[in-house]
């Protein structure tokens, strides 16, 4: 485990991701932007050959801006839209973050996606793994000049905190569907209602912004006009740990049910002694 600091000097504990989780996730982009890459370079050259007539300038300046495209814009957009998140990350467990347990935005992502081709594509990987060595959270040179870290999302003991539901959000809880919240949103949305009574306002309220919008997409219907996104949160946590509670309690009811029937022999016979 590792300790981060918020802009509230809050204590957070993280688990940082492992160097080896962090080669195999950076192989599995490397070899999916890859793809993309000589897919986008045959689909040129067959529009050339077919529709275009190229000079070899011409063709030169476009490989290199879909190149830079694909290796620099492209994992910055998909960090950003998927929140901290590639297609390795997402099969590792594994998110970025900020020094401080926040959100990656675009400045983050861009910085990381601007030497991403220099760490990892143009050495193979050779330089981010020597930083990752050196550093005692596996941080690579991205990291350090965008302020981030890549956390694990598995096997993270939960915080210990308390929920609750707004009186006027009983009525909708009843009648609301939860699909199956994803575990590490689930344990980002759990951490922060844990620490949110130290932190400041400014900084409580945007996080919960974060963490609702993420969230919203996996509850129909939308809690009431004039719901504050803390109060969005710890409702639906407290459902899910209530349906949890639920499902505990029929697995030992037929636990025992099983139990209790293993001595019993069927067609109303009995054991008897000898």
């Amino acid at each position: 485990m590792s300790t981060l600091i918020t802009g509230e000097a809050v204590e957070l504990n993280v688990q940082p991701a492992a160097l080896a989780a962090r080669a195999l996730s950076c192989l599995i982009d490397y070899i999916v932007y890859s793809l993309v890459n000589i897919g986008l370079l045959v689909a040129m050259f067959w529009l050339m050959l077919k529709v275009l007539d190229l000079n070899g300038l011409l063709l030169g300046s476009l490989m290199t801006v879909m190149t830079i495209f694909v290796f620099v814009l492209l994992p910055m957009l998909v960090e950003v839209l998927s929140h901290g998140r590639s297609l390795g990350k997402l099969i590792l467990g594994l998110r970025v973050v900020r020094d401080d347990g926040g959100a990656v935005r675009l400045r983050h992502s861009f910085i990381r996606a601007l030497l991403w081709p220099f760490e990892i594509v143009s050495s193979g990987g050779g330089i981010a793994a020597l930083s990752g060595l050196l550093s005692p959270q596996a941080k690579r040179l991205g990291d350090y000049l965008a302020g981030t870290i890549a956390v694990s999302e598995r096997s993270r003991p939960l915080p210990p905190m308390q929920t609750h539901v707004a009186p006027h959000l009983q009525d909708w809880l009843n009648r609301t569907d939860v699909t199956s919240i994803p575990d590490g949103l689930h344990r980002r949305i759990v951490q922060f209602l844990a620490m949110a009574p130290q932190l400041g306002a400014e900084s409580r309220w945007q996080r919960a912004i974060e963490l609702a919008t993420e969230l919203n997409p996996y509850v129909a219907p939308a809690p009431p006009e004039g719901t504050f996104p803390e109060q969005f949160l710890s409702a639906v946590i407290h459902r899910q740990r209530i349906a949890e509670v639920e499902k505990q309690r029929r697995r030992t009811d037929r636990a025992n049910a099983f139990r209790s029937g293993v001595d019993t022999l069927p067609f109303g016979l009995s054991l008897t002694r000898r």
